[in-house]
């Protein structure tokens, strides 16, 4: 049988050129239709078995496509499918496969669909998949921001504005404020998830097409929770969803990028207040006490590229009119690009999180300047002093000192308040120690939200249920994905068989 290059090339006087394919299908497109070849073959017997259901294609011909397809996405299940460019996209290695094998009968395979429904579907199925992958990912980031912030949640630090000493905090609140925001983007992203969970295949090259198709059965064997509405929007939200899934990303790298901002300057020598595992810092090459802190500079940096990546799906799609047009095939790698980098990212930085310890005492130690706002408040609630005056009071005790708030006395602070307040007040020592007091610097903490050990208890618990929550709708999504994979192949084959009509 001779050998079938082009499958759409009916109008055609002649061959297309072979550098405007390799431009077409370059190697990254070549790499991700190879990725996207299950999902295809998934979405392709979905189609055809509701065709054959819908007896718009005559029973015998259809068996005989359907065999052939079950045994592709079974191959490719476990062994990968091998994609040659010189024949095309993945639609179209696909299809000449089947046309090799079943000749003209594979003629049949294509109707009432488009490349471009097929491709929004193929997509928005391996999207599905990388974002349960995701999900996971983060779970488990979540629950070592959790375990941290229980474990670490005495261990006094001082906290940070400007990167200047501010106010005293805790360890574990540090972990904390990370697991929350963690948690808001899985909330955002499965918000995302359940707006873009439509199956758009039947919307065809934009405006539906002319046989009486089932999209509702397509949508159960493809495990989507909707079915699309309009397909001329089915088929413009190619790019707009991948804007919608990426900007999330970008987000969640945000988050993770600044943590590592945080690792990287506590994990200072000059510094010290924590300590990082060695497995994830590299030497110099020229200096030998240097161990320099590289995968947390390396997830820092991943930011800019999924960013890049939201940029280039953002102009790639702007100046499109609507219905398909090529543009958006750069999408398919900056969705794809996103999800892998950030999965990885996430993986990689859960595993050093894990392994990070404070040096607590030397945290303790730092904390002396983050007391004189208790200092203030101190003495508002205990000699009525407005607030405003008792900041200028210590502020004047603090230049006294040279700023060492340890030094200050009773005697320095009375007279701090007797230049700004022109009175004298004997301030006891008793109330200085108390106040200046690292041991017990975090029981002024009264309400929910800030460092008390007893008040992180609570808001983790908050925490780590939404966490939980959140992973139990993943395992029930990705169920009905596997489900809805798994009834399909098992409907067809009875189909096949003649059990099922």
């Amino acid at each position: 049988m001779k050998t079938i290059k082009k499958i759409y090339g009916g109008i055609y006087t002649s061959e297309t050129m072979k550098q405007a394919d390799e431009f077409i299908v370059d190697i990254q497109q070549q790499k991700a239709e190879s990725e996207l070849a299950p999902f295809y073959l998934w979405e392709t017997l979905a189609h055809n078995y509701m065709l054959a259901k819908q007896k718009i294609i005559p029973e015998k011909e259809s068996k005989l496509i359907l065999q052939v397809l079950v045994k592709y996405l079974e191959k490719a299940d476990k062994e990968g499918f091998v994609l040659d460019p010189t024949v095309g996209d993945i639609h179209e290695n696909v299809e000449t496969l089947l046309t090799q094998q079943l000749g003209s009968i594979a003629g049949w395979m294509h109707i009432a669909r488009s490349r471009n429904d097929q491709i929004t579907c193929d997509q928005k199925l391996i999207t599905k998949k990388l974002l349960f992958d995701l999900f996971n990912s983060l779970f488990a980031l979540s629950q070592v921001l959790g375990e941290k912030a229980s474990t670490y949640k005495h261990v006094v630090m001082p906290g940070l504005t400007h990167l200047r000493v501010a106010m005293p905090s805790s360890f574990g609140f540090w972990w904390q404020s990370y697991l929350e925001q963690i948690i808001e983007c899985q909330i955002i992203l499965q918000s995302i998830y359940e707006a873009t969970d439509k199956n758009p295949l039947g919307a065809g090259a934009s405006y539906g097409t002319n046989w009486p198709i089932d999209p509702q059965m397509t949508t159960k064997y493809l495990g989507f929770n909707n079915v699309f509405t309009n397909a001329l929007s089915a088929i413009n939200s190619r790019g707009i969803h991948e804007l919608y899934t990426i900007a999330p990303l970008c987000s969640l790298l945000t988050i993770l990028s600044r943590m590592m901002e945080d690792v990287i300057i506590f994990s200072m020598p000059e510094i010290n207040w924590i300590n990082m595992d060695e497995g994830f810092t590299s030497g110099s090459s020229i200096m030998p006490q240097k161990m320099n802190a590289d995968v947390a500079e390396k997830i820092r940096s991943k930011t800019a590229k999924v960013l890049g990546l939201f940029v280039t799906t953002c102009v790639a799609m702007k100046g499109t009119p609507s219905g398909y047009n090529k543009d958006s095939a750069e999408t398919k790698l900056a969705i794809l690009d996103s999800l892998k980098e950030v999965i990885s990212t996430v993986k990689i930085a859960t595993v050093m999180l894990e392994k990070i310890t404070p040096n607590s005492e030397v945290m303790k130690k730092s904390i002396s300047q983050s007391l004189a706002t208790k200092l203030a408040d101190a003495l508002v609630k205990t000699y009525k002093i407005p607030f405003r005056s008792a900041h200028h009071i210590v502020g004047k005790a603090l230049a006294l000192v040279e700023k060492d708030i340890s030094k200050v006395t009773p005697e320095i602070l009375g007279d701090a308040i007797e230049e700004i307040l022109g009175v004298k007040i004997n301030i006891s020592a008793i109330f200085i120690k108390s106040v200046l007091d690292k041991e017990h610097a975090l029981e002024s903490y009264l309400y929910l939200g800030t460092p008390s050990p007893s008040l992180v208890t609570k808001v983790n618990k908050k925490l780590l249920k939404k966490a939980k929550k959140i992973n139990t709708w993943v395992k029930f999504q990705e169920d009905i994905s596997l489900k809805a994979k798994g009834n399909l192949i098992k409907d067809v084959k009875a189909y096949i068989k003649g059990e099922s009509l």
